[in-house]
Order: C-alpha cells, then structure tokens, then sequence
C-alpha cells in the first residue's frame, strides 16, 4: 500500500518524531511504500539524530500533489489543516496527544479542537486517547497501538547495576517547555541535596544555554545526542526525575526502565500504560510538589526499596513490545481496513473548509485577542470611570462647548472634567 505521513520538523530530536520515524521504517520493511511528507523541503543533517531517517523517502507538500495515496496521516496537529491538499482513499490522523494542551494561547486551542471534529481514521498509541477520541467521534474509525520498545537501541541489562555512592538521577526534557517541568525537577533536586548527596545527570535536545548546579556539582548535560547513544547515559543513573504536566503515552521512563533504572514521575496523562506506583516507579502527585523531594530521600536511605523498584522496572520494560511487534499492528489496522474496503475520501471538501476556517476565522480570533491583550489592563471601576468619562465627551453641552470654545479653554474643561472623575 502507498501510504503518506505528513510531518512538521522531522529532522530535529523530539519523542513524537522518534515515533513516527520508527512506525515508517517498521512499515517499509513490511513492504508498503511509505513517504513522509514536510509541509517545506527538509533533509536529515549529517550526523542524524536517528539513524532511520536516512532510510525513509522524505518528500514536501507541493512534490507530492497530483499523486494518491491509500492511507494519508496528520501527525503533529498542525499538518492535519494540510491533508485536504492531497488525494487519498483514506484520510487519517496518527494522534499522540491532545495537543491544544501545549498551548496558552485561545486560538490555537481553538484550531487544534477543530482536528477532532470530523471522523477520521485514527490510530493512537494510549487508551485514554482512544476513548478520548471514540467519545467525540462515535463513527470514526479508532485503532490502539502502542509504542514499541527498541530492541535494537535500548537492549538492557539481565541485572540493574548495584548502587555505589550517592543516588544517581536523570532528568529528561528541553528548557523552555513549561509542561515538561524541567526547571521544576532541578529546583526539586537542590532542596532534596540539602539533605541528600545526589549525582544528577540531563539528557536533553535543548539547554537553552542553562548550567545547573545541584548541591554544589555541576550537572552533567547530554545535549542533542542520538538515540543510539542515549541508553548508555540511562544506564549511568538509578532514577529517572520526570515531572511532565501533559503528555500522550511517554517514553523516556520506558526507556530508563530498560536500562535497569526506575523513576519519579507525576500522574501524567498515558503513565497508566506501564507506570505501576510502588511497584516500578513512583508518582508524585502535582497536588504535593514537595513528594519527589520526600522519594528521593526515601531511594537515597533505602536501599532496598531502590532495588525493588529498578528490579521490577527491568521486568516491565522486558515485557513491552518492540517495534516490530507494534508497527505489525498498525500494519494490520490498515490492511483490515483495505479489506473491508472502507474509504473516507468524501471527507476531502469538509478536511478543506475547516482549513479555510482555520485560516481566516480563528486567525482572526488570534488578531482580536492580540489587540485585546496589547490594551491597557483596567480594573472594574477603571472601567466605570472610563464609561462615565465617554458619556460626558459625547453629552450635548461638552460637544457644544467644543464647537463654540478656543483650544486653550477646551483643555481647562479638559482638566477640570477629570478631577471631577478623580
């Protein structure tokens, strides 16, 4: 089957990407013809961050029209306002998380709304997406597969390592994305080194030029390493600190879970598809900021419950699919459907007007609410000052009085009319 991913930045280092990137490789090997799809030109750099890419048919938007694909996917949230641009049997959306989460803003939560709104074929890799998604589009066509597990990139060991000196912790995620939680980790950690000696490590695809320092030791910062790389630093650490507030199903405790390590998470959204507390790991609700700080004293002076938990840990991550195993169900997902004969191309006229909507009308949402916010900020009697002050601007005798009166007297009544306000 020709199938069509359409991608935002896949050349750069990020989890969702990682995703994709090994679905498509899983999915060619299985012998479908398969293309990822830039909305511009994009070409893996030397060096790529994985080594997949160099693989995969990398082709933008515009290279693409005139062609057909049996099954075209959105992936990041944004390319789904582009699949109405290409002809397709089957309009898909390849959904990881409910993304209008990671934004502030009104009108993008408003646009990434919009993506749910017809029914699609969706496949996700978290239940809660999958009633999530079921729930707001009863006829849409919803498959679960899970993320796999590299057992090429992340083979762990047969034992966790035994713990020599102080506790060793991981922090994972970029500076600057408030809902990874990464300044909240480290300023966590230095409370926790007041009390406990700690060895703290970042993995990160951006430092934002940041140097932490954590009880007097510089942390030590893996920047923008390849994922080939990546289990080896995992491997240097006992706990995982990763103190995310949205995420779809995340993989970095998966991963620190194959390295033979543990972790302290929050109750993230899609935790619940491996994150067992007490069991493998331990969750720090976000109503109790100062938990992680009482688990890393509790893993620092308990050896035991450290060992517990990495042992059992190792166990989950054995457990979990590869991906082979899951790229093979969402191969069957599609090929079912081929099957079936099942087609949604009708869909392309309505995936175009809520485009066209997108760009004129919740744009222009975006350009009423940047006024609004440029505006002076007034309190509420500000506001009733401010009302009262327009209704004697345009009263019959201020409007005469203006006609009829010199400059210099209209600005004495100017400020006598707003001491009178005062």
């Amino acid at each position: 089957m020709k199938l069509g991913f359409l991608v935002g930045d896949i050349v750069h280092i990020s989890g969702g990407s990682n995703v994709i990137i090994e679905h498509a490789a899983g999915l060619r090997a299985l012998g479908h013809e398969v293309t990822l799809i830039p909305p511009t030109p994009q070409e893996p750099a030397g060096g790529s961050w994985h080594p997949k890419l160099k693989g995969l048919s990398i082709r933008h938007l515009d290279d693409c029209r005139g062609e057909r694909f049996d099954f075209l996917f959105a992936t990041w949230w944004l390319t789904w306002f582009d699949l109405h641009q290409l002809e397709a049997t089957v309009y898909g959306y390849f959904n990881q998380s409910y993304e209008s989460r990671f934004h502030p803003e009104r009108h993008y939560k408003l646009q990434n709304r919009a993506t749910y709104s017809l029914p699609l074929f969706f496949v996700t890799e978290a239940h809660w997406l999958e009633r999530f998604i079921a729930h707001l589009q009863p006829d849409a066509r919803v498959a679960y597969v899970p993320n796999g597990l590299s057992s090429e990139y992340f083979a762990g060991p047969r034992n966790p390592s035994a713990r020599k000196g102080p506790l060793r912790v991981i922090v994972e995620g970029p500076w600057g994305v408030p809902f990874k939680g990464v300044k909240e980790a480290f300023e966590l950690l230095q409370m926790a080194a007041h009390r406990t000696p700690l060895e703290v490590g970042w993995l990160t695809s951006y430092a934002g030029g940041q140097k932490p320092v954590i009880g007097q030791r510089p942390v030590r910062i893996w920047e923008r390493i390849g994922i080939h790389e990546v289990a080896e630093v995992l491997r240097q650490h006992d706990v995982m600190l990763k103190l995310s507030s949205v995420e779809g199903m995340y993989g970095p405790p998966l991963e620190m879970f194959s390295q033979g390590g543990t972790a302290i998470t929050t109750p993230v959204s899609g935790c619940d598809e491996y994150v067992v507390h007490g069991h493998n790991a331990l969750l720090a609700p976000t109503s109790d900021p100062l938990a992680a700080v009482r688990y890393l004293h509790q893993l620092a002076e308990h050896d035991d419950v450290l060992t517990m938990l990495r042992t059992n840990a190792l166990a989950t991550a054995r457990q979990w699919p590869d991906w082979r195993t899951a790229t093979g169900q969402f191969a069957a997902a599609l090929e079912a459907s081929a099957r079936s004969g099942y087609t949604n191309a009708h869909l392309r006229p309505a995936l175009a007007s809520v485009s066209a909507m997108r760009t004129h009308w919740l744009d222009d949402v975006w350009r009423f609410e940047a006024e609004q916010r440029s505006a002076p900020h007034l309190g509420e009697g500000e506001w009733l000052l401010m009302k009262r002050y327009r209704e004697l601007k345009a009263s019959d005798t201020v409007q005469s009085l203006k006609r009829f009166s010199p400059p210099a007297v209209r600005e004495v009544l100017r400020e006598y009319a707003m001491k009178v306000l005062e």
